[in-house]
């Protein structure tokens, strides 16, 4: 793919070509002890969520073959994620081990509602970056937003994980992060509290979305609920597999019982990541995203960017996921990126 002119795909330089900054693998579906209103999964009943989308976990031979490829890159990270909860994942402590032997650097994104102290340490010592999404500050909120009643528990897991990065002289990056609400003052309120506690590196509020019109829209906050046509950060920054291997052009996607063929941009237990990062149907649609044209692709009907109402712009100038990495990078990682 030498001969393609990166800058005319919107490519600042051409590493940011070559490989995307972030991998999402997700490694497990339909199973969360959370009912978060905000999550396509967590509005659905326990029973349910099996139905609709299946109760599946990912090879652990395939997640192996996608970290050797990350292995051989410089400056990008790994994300584990689930449409539910990667600690319910069997393979999980193999995998981090897996990742932190081959030198990926790795971010785990979890409700932390567990009993289980000794995974979150084999965590702490194994992945660069643990988030906790615990959404609260106070056992109402959590009880409102979560869907469950285990903020006193939740809060507890993150002091632990907390002491025991201090106490084993660990460098990993422990975070906490709320879904935008409608009430700015809560959402403050959720980043204070955390930032002055003392247990943890950073605390965020993560952009509301509604997984592409997947869940109700009564939490817009775009003021118009109107598409933005604007070019997302995701088809420059984020590469996002399923459990099954397959890449797919936006993570939202995910969270469907099944997935518009057509949106599949390829398959990784055949493929790589770099071949499907620059191939020809990416680049199709970052010139389409570009141009505010869809017309001339082929899957207009199919693919949600044209009609996104949260989509994340190119250049918002606004913290998003990278912007922890940055800050890994800032922090005594910063010789080994």
């Amino acid at each position: 793919m030498s001969d393609v002119d990166f800058h005319s795909l919107g490519f600042e330089t051409k590493e940011m070509f070559d490989f995307p900054a972030i991998v999402n693998v997700e490694v497990l579906r339909g199973e969360c002890p959370c009912r978060c209103r905000h999550c396509p999964l967590g509005i659905k009943d326990a029973e349910s969520r099996k139905n609709f989308f299946g109760n599946k976990k990912i090879n652990l031979k395939l997640f192996e073959k996608i970290v050797a490829e990350l292995a051989r890159h410089q400056n990008f990270s790994l994300r584990i994620h689930a449409v539910g909860e990667p600690l319910l994942w069997a393979d999980l402590p193999k995998a981090v081990v897996l990742s932190k032997k081959k030198s990926v650097h790795s971010w785990i994104f979890t409700c932390a509602v567990t009993n289980d102290r000794e995974l979150l340490k084999h965590l702490c010592a194994n992945v660069d970056i643990i988030e906790v999404s615990i959404n609260s500050i106070d056992e109402a909120d959590y009880l409102k937003t979560k869907g469950i009643n285990s903020f006193g528990a939740v809060k507890a897991n993150i002091a632990a994980m907390s002491e025991y990065i201090k106490n084993q002289g660990l460098k990993t990056r422990l975070i906490v992060s709320r879904v935008q609400s409608l009430d700015q003052i809560v959402d403050q309120a959720f980043t204070e509290f955390w930032k002055s506690s003392g247990l943890v590196s950073d605390a965020f509020v993560r952009s509301f979305h509604n997984y592409n019109n997947i869940i109700s829209n009564t939490l817009s906050l775009t003021g118009t609920g109107q598409a933005s046509h604007e070019s997302c950060l995701v088809h420059w920054a984020r590469f996002n597999i399923s459990v099954d291997g397959q890449a797919i052009v936006c993570f939202n996607e995910l969270f469907r019982d099944k997935i518009e063929p057509t949106l599949i941009l390829g398959d990784l237990k055949t493929q790589t990541i770099a071949e499907i990062w620059q191939g020809q149907k990416l680049n199709a649609i970052r010139r389409a995203e570009l141009a505010n044209n869809y017309s001339t692709l082929g899957l207009a009907d199919a693919l949600p960017c044209k009609n996104c109402t949260f989509c994340q712009p190119l250049k918002s100038g606004r913290q998003t996921s990278e912007h922890q990495i940055d800050e890994l990078k800032k922090s005594k990682y910063e010789k080994d990126f």
